[in-house]
């Protein structure tokens, strides 16, 4: 076995023990709890909205219904631990993946080192306990297998067909997947590869298995609107390059257009077999990752081995080969690193959410109270599941079911925008749960909305007069 498998493997159980230890508080995992306990309740795949006044009825995308019905079985079967536990094992094999995709163009731990923390700090955007989480996971181990065949042994290449068949099914972000399938077919076919007609013949199954889903076709189209810019999603922002996240991503960037500039073109060639397979990769994915923040943490995953293998040629170092460890000592290794791991994850893992975010305290005044009710965007999906009786006007599901108009209209309204009460009347508005600090918040109170619950600085309850 290579020692830079046993690396990876050593870095992935450390950093899937501390994913274990934050507490859930993504926003949208509370809506997908709830949308994957009613298809295990119906037995049945949720394909309309149940959950909104302003969509009731409305048809849309199930392409993570998987993903929704594997959180939800989770969460039945161990709570919030268990969720603990699903994130830290996939953060585990997307930091595993990573590691050993930038360990194959630089085995010298000295050199790997920092683009692999970076790359995993940036996916860190993505930690968040929701169905993205199994694409952190399958779009490194997916690379992986692309690169193993196509500068080593091509035999695992055939399980991208199920792979690419499951992925489709948890989240829709299978399409970066896809991408990467196709960037690789188009180089062998450039290169004349003697593997070119088997990375075709993968590509195109690989494809046709994207499609069996619910969906459809319709689920690779919709797929793509995965980078489609939604203003009141943040994560769908271009990236914010001052960010923590975004300054790592251009220390990436920076190390790759210097090593592609000044590095000697024919020992840059050497280092990463395919400067040709790189700029198909690099380019487009950090053109999405500038323009989609959430699409970031792909491109780190592309950059990252290119700044570990070719930033070294900057000062003429020599490529490395990867040491080999006997089988039976790196599992002696690995099997008490991994057993310590599960044990201190178990342990370390918090008993209950982070709700210091929600509203919680407002809920009991909301299932006795008769609503429509005017939420905060990232509100929707806790009300979704603390207290499904009262549909929310908003919520996580975004530009998947909400159309450009009803997001227009939440930010009339909260904005305190010219047509605002025109907004709380036609919807039929009865309760405003919204931050304090909301103009429209503010308004209501001075044109006489009583307060029927607060939470001062946090959240306040309003009720129709």
């Amino acid at each position: 076995m290579r020692a830079t498998t046993v690396l990876a493997a050593v870095l992935a159980a450390l950093v899937g023990t501390l994913a274990s230890t934050f507490a859930a508080n993504d926003p949208d995992l509370f809506w997908h709890l709830a949308s994957g306990a009613w298809m295990l309740d119906h037995g049945r795949l949720l394909d309309r909205d149940i959950y909104s006044t302003t969509m009731a009825g409305a048809p849309y995308s199930v392409g993570q219904w998987l993903g929704e019905v594997v959180f939800a079985s989770v969460y039945r079967g161990g709570g919030w631990v268990a969720l603990d536990l699903l994130r830290a094992a996939l953060v585990g094999i997307a930091t595993f993946f990573m590691a050993r995709v930038v360990l194959r163009f630089q085995p010298q731990p000295a050199w790997a080192f920092l683009p692999i923390v970076a790359a995993v700090l940036i996916s860190k955007f993505l930690w968040g306990d929701r169905p993205q989480l199994f694409s952190l996971a399958l779009f490194p181990a997916v690379f992986d297998v692309l690169l193993g065949a196509r500068f080593g042994s091509p035999r695992r290449l055939w399980t991208l067909v199920p792979i690419m068949l499951v992925w489709a099914n948890l989240h829709g972000a299978f399409v970066a997947g896809l991408a990467l399938i196709v960037v690789f077919v188009v180089e062998v076919w450039i290169a004349r590869s003697s593997r070119r007609r088997l990375f075709t013949l993968v590509g195109a199954a690989a494809a046709a298995a994207c499609v069996i889903t619910p969906s459809g076709l319709s689920a690779v189209s919709f797929a793509a609107s995965y980078a489609r810019s939604a203003s009141a999603v943040v994560e769908e922002h271009p990236a914010d390059i001052t960010s923590p996240a975004g300054l790592l991503f251009a220390v990436l960037l920076l190390g790759t257009l210097l090593a592609a500039l000044v590095a000697d073109p024919e020992m840059l060639s050497v280092r990463l077999r395919s400067p040709i397979l790189w700029i198909g990769l690099a380019g487009p994915f950090t053109v999405l990752g500038l323009a989609h923040q959430r699409l970031l943490p792909y491109a780190a995953m592309i950059l990252a081995p290119v700044v570990a293998g070719a930033v070294p040629t900057l000062m003429r170092r020599a490529a490395a080969t990867a040491p080999t460890v006997p089988r039976l000592a790196a599992v002696l290794a690995l099997v008490p690193l991994f057993a310590v791991a599960a044990v201190v994850s178990v342990v370390a893992a918090p008993r209950a959410p982070d709700l210091s975010a929600y509203p919680a305290g407002a809920t009991t005044a909301l299932r006795q109270l008769a609503g429509p009710v005017l939420n905060e965007y990232d509100w929707g999906g806790y009300l979704i599941f603390s207290v499904p009786e009262q549909p929310t006007f908003v919520d996580g599901r975004g530009a998947a079911l909400f159309p450009p108009d009803v997001i227009g209209e939440f930010e009339t309204a909260v904005g305190l925008r010219v047509g605002y009460h025109s907004v709380l009347d036609a919807r039929g508005i009865r309760l405003v749960l919204l931050r304090p600090s909301r103009a429209l918040a503010v308004a209501l109170r001075e044109d006489g909305w009583p307060v029927v619950a607060e939470q001062v600085g946090s959240w306040v309850l309003l009720q129709r007069p």
